[in-house]
């Protein structure tokens, strides 16, 4: 019988600071697995037994390497990567029309949103390769997989690329017993959300778009990250889960 038990697993969550990174180390390190967790800048409040912080910035390729070759110097192995990182780039707003975007401002949104994904599913199917095969669950949005107009064309367009490059990584390691699956989140309560949107705004969208009438939790990601992550969806690659109180189905 599967189960959603991860006892001697290894996980690298990317992103792991805040939000709904932070979360999903808290359900993985739960459901039993050792987790490795990358951010930028040392997060807050004291990490729980069997974590390990990693500084390292997702969109630099050595390193998304050395985070992978930590983890497994740490722990023995990598056997689950949750690819996390992703926001707007510096420049890129939503304010600004498409004819005027400014090319740096594109590009850093797609390095922040897309290239971190790359990255950090790169290194980590190396490892995997190595290891006899694993679990790879990438962060997208609804975003990438329907039309809004409270997103970049730039951030659209990159979280697009996340989900059809997972399906196609998906389909060509399946017989390397790599899985790789996709988490899209609606409008979701983050610290980044709750910074960069007013309350005003984010209930506008909470009621054009999600017909439960409520954000989405980081806590409600994270259960989704470890279904997809664990055994209890060990027949299931190539999947989109929206998890965005019924935007999808709109």
């Amino acid at each position: 019988m599967t189960s959603n038990s991860l006892d001697g697993k290894v996980a690298l969550v990317t992103g792991g600071g805040s939000g709904i990174g932070r979360a999903t180390v808290a359900a993985l390190r739960t459901a039993g697995a050792a987790v490795a967790f990358t951010d930028i800048a040392e997060p807050a409040g004291k990490a729980m037994d069997g974590t390990y912080f990693i500084r390292a910035d997702a969109t630099v390729e050595a390193d998304a390497a050395r985070a992978v070759e930590e983890t497994e110097t740490r722990f023995g192995g990598l056997d689950i990567a949750v690819n996390n990182v992703g926001n707007f780039g510096a420049g890129d707003s939503i304010a600004t029309g498409f004819a005027d975007t400014p090319l740096d401002a594109w590009e850093a949104t797609m390095r922040q949103s897309l290239t971190s994904c790359m990255l950090g599913t790169k290194y980590a199917i190396r490892a995997m390769l190595r290891g006899g095969g694993g679990s790879i669950v990438n962060i997208a949005s609804l975003a990438g997989i329907r039309v809004t107009r409270f997103a970049s064309p730039a951030y659209t367009a990159a979280k697009a690329g996340v989900v059809h490059l997972s399906e196609q990584l998906a389909v060509m390691h399946a017989p390397d017993k790599i899985r790789i699956n996709v988490v899209a989140p609606g409008l979701t309560a983050t610290p980044a959300i709750e910074k960069s949107m007013t309350a005003e705004q984010r209930d506008l969208i909470v009621r054009e778009f999600h017909p439960m009438l409520r954000l989405i939790t980081p806590e409600e990601i994270a259960q989704a990250i470890l279904w997809a992550a664990s055994p209890a969806s060990s027949g299931v690659t190539g999947l989109v889960i929206p998890v965005d109180g019924g935007w999808a189905a709109k």
